[in-house]
């Protein structure tokens, strides 16, 4: 499917609202809704500095700009009206810096080099219909290399552990936006990716680096995103939006807050 608008104004759903349906169908209605709303961020921009660095280097000074006097004032207020109207996002030095460190730390690393050849392919925007659910979904990933049947998803973190960025990853849904991405990347290009993985780099010196491969949590990813689809296509057609709950819910303390059932209550307010 191709559409001729710019990829953030396809009429379609990616996984920043998708994930949105994991609290309630009114979050999703008002994630898309305001999606494109959001001012940008410095730490926005540094990841994508990051990205761009890591995946297609030569692109760089094409979307970003290094100002690196004081941000006020009139010189200023120029340098920024030129920048924006150029469409390039403006980093300080050490923004800079700090990207082009993640960048070398990312591409540095062994186990990812094989994926990074010539014929792969940044940022690659995909326009599909699921074929189970009938929702027209959109995607844009970081990489995507078609000799080696791989898509490739960078992410900065805290931490490469992998027990921790794993909590993370559970958290954010980060496996359940790879299997979007797959999904699409079967649909637009025709091959089933055999490669699923998350570039971990580390945003602080001394940026370590960790490839996860997505085995059973891809499976998982999948399954999540079915349902996430298929509520979707739920409520589009019966135009009902409702929140999380729709009865009055019992008040669940978590354990930290509830008393050791060895206390004797009776006896401490005696004292």
């Amino acid at each position: 499917m191709i559409s001729v608008l710019p990829y953030r104004e396809w009429p379609a759903v990616n996984w920043s609202t998708l994930k949105a349906m994991r609290d309630s169908p009114m979050h999703y209605k008002w994630a898309v809704e305001h999606q494109y709303t959001g001012a940008d961020t410095p730490a926005f921009a540094l990841g994508r500095a990051a990205h761009a660095l890591t995946f297609e280097p030569e692109l760089f000074d094409r979307r970003f700009a290094v100002h690196k006097g004081a941000r006020k004032g009139k010189k200023w207020a120029e340098f920024k009206a030129i920048e924006k109207a150029k469409g390039r996002a403006i980093l300080r030095p050490s923004e800079t810096s700090a990207a082009h460190a993640i960048a070398a730390a990312a591409r540095a690393y062994p186990p990812v080099q094989p994926y990074l050849g010539a014929d792969g392919v940044y940022e690659v925007p995909l326009l599909w219909t699921d074929p189970v659910s009938g929702v027209i979904c959109k995607g844009q990933l970081d990489w995507i290399s078609p000799s080696q049947r791989a898509v490739i998803d960078l992410k900065t973190c805290r931490t490469a552990d992998r027990g921790r960025f794993g909590s993370m990853a559970a958290s954010y849904g980060y496996h359940t936006q790879l299997a979007h991405y797959a999904a699409g990347v079967e649909v637009a290009y025709g091959w089933r990716p055999e490669t699923v993985a998350l570039l971990a780099v580390e945003s602080a010196p001394p940026h370590d680096v960790a490839l996860y491969v997505l085995d059973d949590a891809l499976e998982i990813g999948r399954a999540e995103r079915a349902e996430l689809l298929a509520r979707v296509a739920e409520h589009m057609e019966s135009d009902t939006w409702p929140g999380r709950y729709s009865e009055p819910q019992i008040l669940d303390l978590p354990s930290w807050a509830q008393p050791d059932s060895d206390v004797d209550f009776d006896v401490l307010e005696a004292e």
